[in-house]
């Protein structure tokens, strides 16, 4: 069985179980034109199903404006190929695409990218007006999520995140987080009396218990070295307990946030999504989830190409990441005809 037919037959199965009779050829379609495919435009996308402009464009228009599917496709990554094992550290962070601001969910997968799960899109502006859509996704997700997978999690947040109704939603549910807050964020300590609180910057302890917004939380700040990026350390706010996760496990888990950054930068410029002039949210969060669906697809199939290039000897500035070594290959060996859709 060639590239082509596995990652053909690992559609159908998902098909199969977990998207309607009725979508099926839809979702078929949108794998084909959206998740393995760069973005040239949505309707030059829709074009490639079909021989006939006219029919490729509208197919590509009902697959983008069909609302079943973020819902559909969370459900196809959370159940299918979200890691069975270990700690799921689900980073948190938004990037602006145009005239749109994207919050995308995704999970570290220790190899410099996080896999996208799920995201949620809003008029670019000031302010979280992405927050209210946001904590609506993440209760789809947690829905999905089984025990034992909710108690794996930690979502893993930047400033930009660091709202007090989304802490505070997430430790209501017992989900471990861990947040980079900012130096002015005002924090009760121990040595200060009820009701005083002190800023994060003015806290030089390294690990100490502390209160916010009524919660008995706990306050880990990183080390300052001369010659550090940034201009401060690292001051997170996490629930998670000291017994669970010491001080450089924090530090260290937080480090990992930086995996969706190069995530990012794959899907804008590798991708082609930086250039998309998508108005509607509803399609955007189509498109993208469509996307992210391809990312698990190509980890999941060509696993082994972007081992085999780890394994030669290359200089480290020369290495290509693992999506860009199996999105290349990908792209070489495919065909110009319909890869999983037919007529």
């Amino acid at each position: 069985m060639n590239t082509i037919q596995k990652v053909a037959k690992k559609v159908q199965q998902i098909s199969t179980d977990y998207i309607p009779t009725k979508l099926r050829f839809r979702f078929s379609s949108g794998v084909e034109a959206l998740s393995v495919r760069v973005l040239d435009s949505l309707n030059a996308n829709g074009r490639s199903l079909s021989s006939n402009r006219w029919t490729g464009e509208s197919r590509i228009r009902r697959i983008v404006t069909d609302r079943r599917f973020p819902k559909l496709l969370l459900r196809v990554i959370a159940k299918e190929f979200l890691p069975t094992r270990g700690t799921l550290r689900i980073s948190l962070d938004h990037s602006v695409f145009g005239g749109i601001t994207l919050a995308v969910l995704a999970v570290s997968a220790g190899e410099g990218r996080a896999l996208p799960i799920w995201c949620t899109v809003t008029r670019t502006g000031r302010g979280h007006p992405l927050l209210k859509p946001l904590i609506r996704g993440l209760k789809q997700l947690v829905d999905l999520l089984s025990y034992e997978q909710r108690g794996r999690a930690i979502v893993i947040m930047d400033r930009w995140f660091a709202s007090p109704d989304l802490l505070v939603w997430l430790d209501d549910r017992n989900i471990k987080f861990l947040v980079r807050v900012k130096a002015n964020c005002p924090l009760g300590v121990p040595w200060q009396n009820p009701g005083k609180t002190l800023p994060a910057g003015e806290i030089s302890q390294g690990d100490v218990n502390v209160t916010y917004h009524d919660r008995n939380w706990r306050f880990v700040r990183s080390d300052y070295r001369p010659g550090m990026k940034g201009e401060e350390p690292w001051m997170l706010l996490t629930n998670i307990p000291q017994n669970k996760l010491t001080r450089q496990q924090i530090i260290r888990t937080y480090a990992k946030r930086f995996e969706i950054e190069e995530h990012f930068k794959d899907i804008k410029w590798i991708q082609r999504f930086k250039w998309h002039k998508i108005k509607h949210l509803a399609v955007a969060q189509n498109v993208f989830m469509f996307a992210f669906l391809g990312w698990w697809l190509l980890n999941k199939t060509l696993r082994t190409i972007a081992k085999r290039s780890r394994q030669r000897k290359q200089h480290l500035k020369k290495r290509l990441s693992w999506f860009r070594t199996v999105w290349e290959y990908w792209q070489r060996i495919r065909q110009k005809d319909f890869l999983f859709a037919t007529e």
